[in-house]
């Protein structure tokens, strides 16, 4: 799948880095980042972290309050221009943009980072807003902030999404970043890194896989057969940029073949409660590879789950990365029993091996299932056929303090398999594990190593615990 490499990419500085920080840097193949439109340009952009810049301040509303409420502090010049208000205090208070000219623009898109904390009750837009103006001010538009990807009770940036002011070309407007607050909820609101650009985001800015031309010498990744399906996400993890996960995606069977990641402590360290929200279409793909899971389908009807391939349980360390296992590309059609006993143990060990607590710097997981032409299917909410798979896998591999140890795991798609058995039975070397799905794992070992990790038994080590 090919996506467009928006404009503003090349503004932001991308680290794809686990705890082994490899180089994250592309290699050779064909990719999927193409070059952008030459005739699309950046209209305006304000970073905020010298200062508020041209933008003023304007109070609306501020009771008795008389301190101020949007302000940049050069010590955390990074949080770039802060909102906030006393406890006790309600005030509403805009930061307006100076006169943008959309005169000669027929496309033009804000997007911005954005972080909020301090929020006890409601819904972010209860409290924070963007409005928009054509006539220097008299009458003001809402627009609606797309994503929110943020926790509620600590600041993580993440990306605002294209906000659409296609309404307003043609003409002179300015924005209005709207901060209110109550005598209960006095929250605060940071913004950084504002543009408004020609280009539409085909992508959810915060993934920013469109960045690749090649793929990358991540050590979870296994060989890439197919470079236009293969897609990254990223994420915003304790205010770094981190790779979240890949996957290889299987058009016709309307599944991904694989999904590989890192796995370490602050990916699972649960800040956050799973999302369980409804599964939402993964931005890199088109409408139509895209599985619909609203309302009624044959999927629960049936007795499937909607299984992940990443779980969400191994991206509880933030709001972002553990919305990104709702992705519909990280859906399989599960068999409900399978789901939650024997691949729900398998997947609880695997956290288990990657926690520090057992000496583990990092557990590169690759979780795959076997789908092709002769599976039976289910049909999704808008009755696209979506394979089942007949079987799924994990290869795992493990770095503490520089060695590396390796399992793998092949499970029947089976309803008969009790989840007391124990996942013994399903161990094999990562060799077996490669000769039995046509797959090799980990092509970023050194060749010695590979040969002597690969070969390994994994019921032979102590390490694993398959008893």
């Amino acid at each position: 799948m090919k996506h467009t490499l928006l404009l503003f990419a090349a503004l932001c500085c991308f680290v794809g880095c686990g705890k082994d920080n490899p180089s994250g840097q592309g290699g050779s193949g064909s990719g999927s980042g193409t070059d952008p439109d030459p005739v699309s340009s950046l209209i305006f952009s304000q970073d905020f972290t010298q200062g508020l810049g041209s933008f003023t301040v304007k109070d609306v509303d501020m009771g008795k309050y008389t301190g101020k409420v949007w302000k940049f502090d050069s010590a955390n010049a990074k949080y770039g221009a802060q909102a906030s208000a006393t406890d006790g205090y309600a005030v509403e208070c805009w930061l307006v943009s100076p006169e943008i000219d959309l005169s000669n623009y027929r496309e033009a898109n804000l997007s911005f980072k954005h972080a909020f904390a301090y929020i006890k009750s409601g819904n972010p837009q209860d409290y924070f807003g963007i409005k928009v103006s054509a006539d220097g001010g008299n009458t003001w538009t809402d627009r609606e902030v797309p994503k929110w990807l943020v926790s509620y009770s600590y600041f993580e940036l993440a990306q605002s999404g294209s906000i659409s002011l296609r309404a307003f070309t043609g003409k002179k407007i300015q924005i209005a970043f709207v901060y209110k607050s109550t005598s209960e909820v006095v929250p605060t609101w940071e913004i950084t890194n504002l543009t408004i650009s020609t280009e539409r985001e085909t992508l959810l800015p915060d993934d920013a896989g469109d960045q690749y031309t090649g793929v990358p010498t991540w050590m979870e990744l296994p060989q890439v057969k197919d470079a236009a399906a293969w897609h990254a996400h990223t994420t915003i993890l304790r205010f770094d940029r981190v790779r979240d996960y890949s996957f290889s995606y299987n058009e016709p069977c309307l599944v991904a073949d694989w999904v590989a990641y890192p796995l370490y402590d602050q990916f699972t360290k649960n800040r956050v409660d799973r999302e369980n929200s409804s599964w939402t279409a993964d931005p890199f793909l088109t409408k139509q590879s895209n599985v619909s899971s609203g309302g009624s389908y044959e999927f629960s009807t049936k007795g499937y789950d909607r299984g992940h391939q990443i779980p969400s349980a191994d991206r509880s360390g933030g709001a972002m990365t553990n919305q990104h296992t709702f992705y519909s590309s990280n859906v399989t059609p599960q068999l409900h029993n399978f789901n939650g006993g024997i691949w729900n143990n398998l997947e609880m060990a695997v956290r288990g091996w990657s926690s520090s607590a057992n000496s583990t710097d990092t557990l590169y997981v690759v979780t795959g299932c076997i789908a092709d032409a002769s599976c039976p299917t289910v049909k999704d909410h808008d009755g696209k056929a979506v394979a089942v798979p007949k079987a799924y896998y994990k290869a795992v591999l493990r770095l503490s303090k520089g060695s590396y140890i390796g399992a793998g795991f092949y499970l029947d798609h089976d309803k008969s398999i009790a989840a007391s058995t124990p996942i013994k039975n399903f161990a094999m070397s990562l060799k077996d594990l490669e000769a039995k799905t046509g797959m090799t794992f980990f092509v970023n070992l050194p060749t010695d190593v590979a040969t002597k990790v690969k070969a390994e038994n994994p019921v032979n080590n102590s390490f694993w615990n398959l008893k």
